[in-house]
């Protein structure tokens, strides 16, 4: 049997994403756990003024390849990469974004067998036609961050082997978040992390506001939104329209461990797309009750009633009455943060990376 203190390999994780976002975090996640293990080295592969780029330079044994942030089959890029295989001998490609799944997929085609490809996929949306889901044929290995992803790959692409998609999902590093602050007022302030974009939920929330408003029982409250996007118009918008705008605050994009700490309880009415989601395991090690929609995705992380409170997709109402439910219930908030204490402990960012390096063995 193989052996895995007996293997040793070169690994060139490869992200075009400009921004650091979920994905670019956990790609640093890995290349950092990579870069202090005893049985691979590690070169990470992305824009060159690209956070991702910029955090990873403060890791002792990464090796940075910087790439150009032109367009992204720059045929500048294509030669780096080409070369960190054949001269550094990089023995697995890996990919973690749609675009660079593209670059990785003709590096493949330049390079052949001598070299293995892996494209993570962290959305659940279905493969589009053409070469957006011929080149995850390419792959020797496709991993989706859910079941749910893993198995809509399989349902776009019919010819693909079974064998070849896998699922490892997305991992969290408790150490970089705050406690929960003790703030002097009664307040409840419920929170939601994301951007403005139709697909997480932000209207289904602001609907779900306009009816907690017309509870009586409750304690005084106000909502809180961390990101930005096109649907801020939209937002402010409708909540004007259902006379809660005194209640909602749109904080923009910032970095959300500086909010959490001062939430009582965290939203996540995501309506479709979702992939492991990273705000459901902040709220988890924020020490927050979650209330999540029942996307295939997110029941994946959240067992109902356990270690959050699950609603149908699209249900304001329903998610009004998990909301009120929490603020009068201080024993429901109690186990819910103590069910998301002990299921946070499966999602670590080291439980993601060696799950990771098993993968890269068994090529």
């Amino acid at each position: 049997m193989l052996n895995i203190q007996d293997i040793f390999m070169h690994i060139l994780l490869l992200d075009l994403g400009k921004e650091m976002r979920g994905g670019q975090w956990q790609v640093f996640y890995l290349a950092r756990a990579l870069a202090r293990s005893q049985n691979f080295t590690v070169t990470l592969a992305a824009p060159a003024k690209a956070p991702l780029f910029q955090h990873a330079a403060t890791v002792e044994g990464i090796t940075l390849l910087p790439l150009s942030s032109g367009a992204d089959w720059d045929i500048r890029n294509i030669y780096k990469l080409r070369r960190a295989v054949t001269r550094d001998y990089a023995q697995v490609i890996h990919t973690h974004c749609a675009k660079s799944a593209s670059l990785g997929g003709i590096i493949k085609k330049m390079c052949g067998t001598g070299v293995r490809l892996i494209h993570t996929r962290r959305v659940s949306y279905p493969l589009k036609k053409g070469w957006s889901g011929n080149k995850y044929l390419l792959a020797d290995a496709i991993v989706g961050v859910s079941q749910e992803i893993s198995d809509t790959v399989l349902e776009s692409i019919s010819t693909l082997e079974k064998y070849k998609v896998s699922t490892i999902h997305s991992g969290i590093d408790a150490s970089r978040y705050q406690e929960k602050k003790k703030r002097e007022d009664d307040r409840v302030i419920i929170g939601m992390i994301g951007a403005l974009t139709e697909q997480k939920g932000h209207v289904v929330l602001v609907k779900a506001l306009g009816e907690l408003a017309k509870y009586k029982d409750i304690p005084t409250w106000e909502a809180r939104f961390v990101g930005d996007g096109p649907l801020f118009g939209e937002i402010k918008d409708l909540a004007e329209e259902l006379g809660i705008s005194s209640h909602l605050a749109l904080l923009g994009r910032q970095d959300a461990r500086d909010q959490l700490p001062y939430f009582d309880l965290l939203a996540v009415p995501s309506v479709n797309g979702e992939g492991s989601s990273g705000v459901i395991k902040e709220g988890w090690v924020g020490q927050l009750p979650v209330v999540t929609s029942d996307l295939p995705s997110n029941l994946e992380l959240v067992e109902n009633n356990k270690s959050g409170l699950t609603f149908p997709n699209h249900d304001h109402k329903r998610l009004a009455q998990h909301l009120r439910n929490l603020m009068l219930d201080s024993k429901l908030r109690a186990r819910l943060v103590e069910g998301g204490n002990k299921r946070v402990q499966e999602f670590t960012d080291m439980k993601m990376a060696t799950a990771y390096m098993e993968l890269y063995n068994q090529l």
